[in-house]
């Protein structure tokens, strides 16, 4: 384990500010999901994978708004490893905040900090209709009194990467009735049998593919507390907030650019030069929106009641993933419009393409509509006062 002085020391927003200073330079001109992955085996080496675990097991007990920066200067090089990395942090900061103080889980956290690992999100099912709280998966008993699940998932995402995975499930109490819980697994005690991998318009950084699998299970990994109480107190949120914080990144991305050209183009934009400026600062605006919603979801999160989120909470963390994904992409079609062609191109200094394809991905990534029909019901019941 590392040292608490060594661990308290850190700067991690800086350490992540200056990412790009040690990437080999080949690595930006590899693909999407080689540059992501260079960018990841990055943030191992420096210890950014599991920075929430506490300063006994080597990690930082870093706070979800530096988690939140880190995830802004990561999506900056590449979304698909800003992405990778909001995944993963709401999974980490999951197992931190209620895996509890067992021998399982202080092993387990001990683990995957040394080893800088991966957690995947295994709580997508077929047949369920894309409901995270509807589970036919079921814990059974196998040979021996052991533990074991098996679950067909319409999408894993950088399962290739992972050292384990979170997975819900329904588990029998010991008064008859079925729970929903959540396990922690390691990748090696699962039987995975892959589908074929989905290719999507933008991340394409990451490997998403459908699984089935059959997971060994430890008693001891299975949370004390049950998946939907884990997913509203701290998955759902975090993830939330944490998409806002890479999208953001994104849009730092894009608007540099779109600096970056009217700077050095300035001959070639010299008549409509004036009103290009002013369209930038326009995005630019948009961007301090996303930023100040951010900030004011991160200190709701850390000013959180140990009630969880009630229905106010659950609206206005919805609403930031609402927001934020409308204004990534105002901001990267209001770049584009400035650019122009030179933006639209696939490759060159100022080719817009691998950050549009990857804000298309914020709209869907839980369907927007679906919130709006969530926070439409709550809103009949509430009065969100300042």
């Amino acid at each position: 384990m590392l040292g608490d002085v060594k661990a308290a020391t850190r700067d991690l927003v800086e350490l992540s500010r200056t990412l790009g200073a040690r990437l080999r330079r080949e690595c930006a001109q590899a693909g999407e999901k080689a540059y992501a992955d260079a960018i990841l085996d990055q943030l191992a080496a420096d210890r950014l994978l599991w920075c929430v675990a506490p300063r006994r097991f080597g990690g930082d007990a870093a706070s979800l708004g530096d988690v939140a920066r880190v995830t802004f200067h990561v999506a900056r090089h590449s979304g698909s490893a800003g992405l990778i990395y909001a995944m993963h942090m709401s999974q980490a900061l999951s197992v931190v905040r209620h895996g509890g103080d067992g021998a399982f889980f202080s092993a387990f956290m001990d683990r995957m900090t040394r080893e800088q690992a991966l957690v995947a999100s295994g709580t997508s099912e077929k047949g369920v209709g894309g409901d995270i709280f509807g589970s036919r998966c079921c814990i059974e008993a196998d040979v021996g009194g052991a533990l074991s699940l098996t679950k067909e998932s319409p999408n894993i995402s950088y399962l290739d990467r992972a050292g384990a995975i979170l997975v819900s499930a329904l588990h029998l109490q010991s008064d008859g009735r079925k729970s929903q819980v959540l396990v922690a697994v390691d990748r090696e005690a699962m039987d995975l049998r892959p589908g074929a991998g989905g290719d999507f318009i933008g991340m394409r950084g990451i490997l998403n593919r459908p699984y089935a699998f059959t997971a060994r299970v430890n008693p001891s990994a299975i949370f004390a507390d049950s998946y939907p109480v884990i997913a509203r107190k701290t998955m759902t949120p975090v993830i939330h907030v944490l998409w806002a914080a890479l999208w953001s990144g994104i849009a730092s991305c894009v608007l540099s650019k779109t600096k970056a050209y009217l700077t050095r183009e300035a001959s070639t934009t010299a008549e409509a030069g004036p009103l290009m400026w002013a369209d930038l600062s326009r995005l630019t605006d948009k961007h301090y929106q996303m930023n100040a919603i951010i900030r004011d979801a991160i200190a709701a999160q850390d000013g959180r009641s140990a009630d969880g989120m009630g229905l106010l909470r659950t609206a206005q963390i919805k609403r930031l993933k609402i927001v934020c994904s409308d204004l990534l992409q105002e901001i990267c079609l209001g770049a584009l419009g400035i650019v122009g062609m030179r933006g639209y191109a696939e490759g060159g200094p100022y080719s817009l393409s691998e950050p549009l394809r990857d804000a298309l991905s914020a709209k869907v990534m839980i369907s927007n509509y679906r919130l709006l029909v969530g926070n439409t019901q709550i809103e009949r019941y509430i009065e969100d006062v300042v």
